[in-house]
């Protein structure tokens, strides 16, 4: 068997990796040049690439990293997407779905994983640290560096928002009031330059707000009540919010973008073009330098543009083999040219602000069984083990695997959880219903692991 077919065979009984993500790819010919940017011919299909992120180092926009999910974990190019490397030295989990650069100091990288915490680099993504000292909740799915204190982080997780002021250092639980985040496909935060200070949080049950000396979040229109909220973005004009409100899932309707200009107590739905009221928009992109200019990543349209700020939409997918397109990001410095990440089909890359597409097709081969079995290898520099599990503890591995090799005891489990600090209680919780805990059981558990992870551990 080939290493793709064996890849792909291990993959496909995967809970976490899916259908699979390290198919090795073809060569081809440098994704700017004329003639593959320009070809009359679709790019090649690409198969279990899948790509949730991508940014762009703000000064030297030909360092470009883009994250993966269930698949290869974060990649790293610096030379416009030509060739990709990987840069997870330190990254103890492969669900990762954020990622965020510091535009004060771009060699600070952020990257978030679901259950597995957030990682910091400070050398440009040669290696990443743990950072989750005292934050309650490891599953996140979104991450947002304050505009004018990079330090001052936001991110929200599955129990809602955690604030850390030094850069990850320390951790303080802002969710009061928050009983409503819940998927990560609905997480999304704005700071608007106001006073006081204002969040708005989108979710899957509409827009909720916060002002700094606020005791709780709180709806902030009674208009997108109960509605799932996919996207949200500032407008360059630091006025308005534009919101992407997800279809009904019966009628497939009733979706599209809205517009508050007042800091989200009111909202009203944006555009001429009722075709996005059926697209499910995964990511809203201004043109840093053209005004009026917006892009829309949508799982269901591909690439939308915009040149007069969203009132009408063109498609832009000459040259795409995947319609589900889950982010687009504009090269700061130059912002004809666009990077798209696509589910399953990989990296895309347009230099003519996005008229036709190229493959970006030099991504590194990886199979399944060494990323697991890179995870599964000791740090040199963690001590050993003083407290051993309970025999309840084995339950656990009846359903997933560990990072640790002192806790792994599933040498088959594609399904890896990183033993790292957290509140272990709701991870517990979501195990106890695979692994059929008692809520005895499930207390001795928890409190193991909150022992196991403090071991002097960063």
């Amino acid at each position: 068997m080939s290493g793709v077919r064996r890849t792909l065979g291990i993959l496909a009984a995967c809970v976490v990796f899916s259908s699979g993500a390290c198919a090795r790819v073809p060569k081809a010919a440098p994704a700017d040049s004329p003639a593959r940017v320009m070809a009359d011919e679709p790019a090649p299909a690409r198969t279990n690439l899948f790509i949730t992120q991508i940014a762009i180092h703000p000064a030297r926009p030909e360092t470009v990293f883009a994250l993966t999910t269930y698949a290869v974990g974060l990649l790293k190019s610096t030379d416009g997407g030509r060739h990709w490397a990987f840069a997870n030295r330190g990254i103890r989990s492969y669900s990762l779905y954020q990622l965020a650069i510091d535009p004060r100091n771009p060699d600070v990288v952020y990257v978030g994983a679901g259950g597995g915490g957030l990682y910091k680099s400070v050398d440009g993504g040669a290696t990443f640290t743990e950072k989750n000292d005292g934050l309650g909740n490891t599953n996140i799915g979104s991450i947002l560096l304050h505009p004018r204190d990079p330090d001052r982080l936001y991110i929200v997780t599955s129990t809602g928002v955690q604030i850390s002021p030094d850069g990850g250092e320390s951790w303080e639980a802002w969710n009061e009031g928050d009983d409503f985040t819940q998927s990560q496909q609905f997480q999304d935060l704005v700071i608007l330059p106001s006073a006081p200070e204002t969040v708005l949080l989108a979710s899957n049950r509409g827009v909720f707000v916060r002002r700094v000396g606020d005791p709780a979040w709180m709806l902030a229109s009674p208009e997108l009540a109960g509605r799932p909220i996919t996207a949200m973005a500032l407008h360059p004009d630091g006025r308005r919010v534009f919101a992407a409100a997800f279809r009904d899932g019966k009628t497939l309707e009733g979706g599209g973008l809205y517009v508050s200009e007042d800091r989200g107590a009111h909202w009203s739905l944006w555009g001429r073009d009722a075709t996005l009221a059926r697209q499910w928009i995964r990511k809203i992109r201004f043109d840093p330098r053209h005004e009026g200019v917006v892009y829309l990543a949508t799982s269901t349209a591909g690439v939308l543009s915009s040149d007069d700020d969203g009132l009408t939409w063109t498609e832009r997918n000459e040259g795409f083999s995947e319609r589900d397109v889950r982010t687009v990001t504009i090269d700061p410095v130059h912002p004809d040219r666009l990077y798209a990440g696509t589910y399953g089909q990989g990296l895309f890359l347009s230099i003519d602000a996005g008229r036709r597409w190229a493959a970006l097709d030099d991504v590194p081969d990886l199979d399944a069984e060494i990323i697991i079995a890179s995870l599964k290898v000791r740090e040199p520099e963690r001590p050993a083990p003083s407290v051993a599990p309970p025999p309840s503890f084995a339950k656990c591995n009846a359903c997933h695997g560990w990072t640790d090799p002192d806790l792994n005891l599933a040498p088959h489990s594609f399904w890896l959880v990183p033993p790292n600090r957290r509140d272990w209680g709701p991870t517990v919780r979501r195990m106890g219903l695979n692994a059929k805990l008692t809520p005895e059981e499930e207390v001795e558990i928890r409190d193991f692991l909150t022992a196991y992870s403090s071991r002097g551990m960063r």
